[in-house]
């Protein structure tokens, strides 16, 4: 019969699952269609009209216009490269800690420590699409940095050779490979539709997110303003680049051994318990089969998971 109800809420949760998406993310008209393949120049008109379209529900659109929440997760889920609308992103998140912390109650049954167990579930549902997202991004933008001083020294020598500033990103992007080229792509087809060159620099640096992109677009904005030798300045740049690429990688040695004993520390108790469990499975499942050891296990997640975060902390030094 516990079976069955379990089916029973999976099947109507997928279904209301996929409805709210379909209400949340309605299909796009031809319009609009139109209006996403013409990359109409970001601003505040822009984001009103990605806002309006995120959900039919007047108070989801009154909150996340006031926390300014859809902006920002819109420019996560870019910077990640996943082509998914905030509707969608949000309501997975919802239903996957929805779906979580209905296991938990169904493995300890409606009770004082099943609720127990099924709020961190709950959260730990919700929180795991968005450590999805920022790991995507992280490498991403890791990716990006790794290519932009080739980049960059491809650009100064196409500079160099006589061509024009933007011939020069058009041959880097046929020469490079993604995430970058999909980047310049991006610039080329933004500038091709009317942006100006400036503003169109300016939004994919906030799109990419990159400090070493940021300086780059800072020295070549400066460099149309006021005049000099583009591709000195450029060379100059991927020089700083890999000067810091360079300390960098000598800071990540030295660290090296602190980092791996924080991975050490943080995966030893669940090792440890995973051999007394094998040696004491009776006194082990007290843990999950009494009150007092839910309380404990949540207790050990929380404060193994802030340790694990402080030591990845203390040992991110970035210069």
């Amino acid at each position: 019969m516990l079976a069955l109800s379990a089916s029973v809420f999976v099947f109507l949760a997928l279904l209301l699952g996929a409805i709210g998406i379909r209400q949340l993310s309605p299909g796009r008209t031809a319009f609009e269609r139109r209006i996403q393949a013409l990359r109409a120049q970001p601003g505040p008109a822009r984001e009103a009209l990605i806002l309006r379209q995120i959900s039919a529900i007047p108070a989801l659109r009154s909150f996340l216009s006031n926390n300014n929440w859809e902006v920002r997760t819109r420019l996560d889920l870019e910077r990640a490269n996943l082509h998914l609308r905030v509707g969608e992103y949000l309501l997975a998140r919802i239903f996957l800690a929805a779906l979580l912390a209905f296991l938990g109650l169904l493995v300890i049954g409606v009770r004082a420590e099943g609720l127990l167990l099924a709020i961190p579930l709950g959260g730990l549902g919700f929180m795991v699409p968005a450590l999805y997202v920022a790991l995507r991004k992280r490498r991403r933008l890791q990716a990006i940095q790794g290519q932009l001083v080739e980049t960059v020294t491809l650009i100064a020598n196409a500079v160099r050779s006589g061509f024009a500033f933007l011939q020069g990103v058009q041959a880097a992007a046929r020469q490079m490979t993604p995430p970058i080229s999909d980047e310049l792509d991006h610039l080329l087809q933004d500038i091709n539709l009317g942006v100006g060159a400036e503003q169109a620099l300016q939004d994919m640096s906030h799109r990419v997110g990159s400090q070493d992109l940021d300086i780059v677009i800072t020295a070549i904005i400066i460099q149309r303003s006021t005049g000099g030798n583009l591709s000195e300045i450029l060379d100059n740049v991927a020089e700083t680049m890999r000067e810091r690429e360079r300390i960098q990688g000598e800071i990540n040695t030295l660290t090296a051994e602190k980092r791996l004993t924080g991975n050490i520390l943080s995966v030893y108790p669940a090792i440890l318990a995973a051999l007394l469990f094998l040696i004491q499975p009776d006194m082990m499942s007290l843990l999950w089969t009494e009150s007092a050891g839910v309380v404990l296990l949540v207790i050990i997640g929380v404060l193994q998971a802030i340790g694990f975060v402080v030591i990845r902390r203390i040992v991110a030094i970035d210069i």
